[in-house]
């Protein structure tokens, strides 16, 4: 297992369970006194929370208390990527609580121990991505429209670079990046006052609009933030004229 890149066993530590979760649920759908029908609207998805049991070992007390010192502290990042043993997904979140288990196997004195327990609640979100760690990503040049599957099973932030390649194409129209995140119907995303060659970049995980590393938020209409999402996603834009590139880490619940 490793924390951020980091291996467990740099601290003889080593993944003894996980207790896994689904993502929390809130829904403001209600049904109104006198009304004939209730009123729905999407959900929204939280949070999960995934329950982590290490076993760090040691040849006396203090290095099994300094191993589980150096353990917790590498999950005290504002956010940290967990790599699992035997989980495909990793889990991106922060630490909420852990509980520290001294002489687990019960031994008559503590000194004679070889090894204590910690037990992490750690609230996350699940996402995919290659092997070699980079996002999953689709790109196409001179063509209107794009298809795109995303294989998670929620919907999926991404990142959306557009580089127009003819002069005098100012101002372009994307759709099927962007939905109104209560009714799921999809928006289109205008951007305005662009230059040749140069890359405009909507990313749906930082929340940046930029072109060629500066902000356009304020040349660029959109409602939300760019999403996939599961399944095919077929994304259209208003002219032949420029390069489009996906990129995305599929979520799941």
């Amino acid at each position: 297992m490793k924390i951020n890149g980091w291996d467990i066993s740099r601290a003889q530590a080593r993944q003894w369970n996980v207790t896994p979760d689904f993502s929390s649920i809130e829904n403001e759908s209600e049904w109104q006194r006198g009304s004939p029908l209730p009123f729905f609207v999407n959900g929204s998805i939280g949070f999960k929370t995934i329950q982590i049991t290490f076993l760090v070992y040691g040849a006396d007390r203090n290095e099994i208390l300094q191993n589980c010192s150096t353990l917790l502290s590498k999950m005290m990042s504002e956010s940290v990527i967990l790599e699992l043993d035997k989980f495909d997904h990793k889990f991106c979140g922060y630490m909420v609580k852990h509980d520290f288990a001294e002489n687990p196997l019960g031994k008559l004195r503590v000194t004679s121990n070889r090894l204590s327990r910690i037990t992490v609640d750690f609230s996350c979100y699940e996402y995919a991505e290659k092997p070699d760690g980079s996002p999953y990503s689709q790109s196409a040049s001179g063509m209107l429209e794009i298809a795109i599957t995303n294989p998670g099973n929620i919907w999926t932030p991404c990142i959306v670079e557009i580089t127009p390649r003819a002069a005098g194409a100012s101002a372009f129209t994307v759709k099927g990046i962007n939905r109104n995140p209560d009714t799921g119907e999809s928006l289109p995303v205008t951007i305005r006052n662009t230059t040749k060659d140069k890359t405009v970049i909507l990313d749906g995980e930082t929340g940046k609009i930029t072109e060629a590393g500066v902000n356009k938020s304020a040349d660029v209409d959109i409602w939300s933030l760019p999403v996939l999402m599961p399944g095919t996603n077929r994304i259209t834009l208003d002219n032949t004229w420029m390069d489009i590139t996906v990129k995305y880490r599929p979520r799941f619940m």
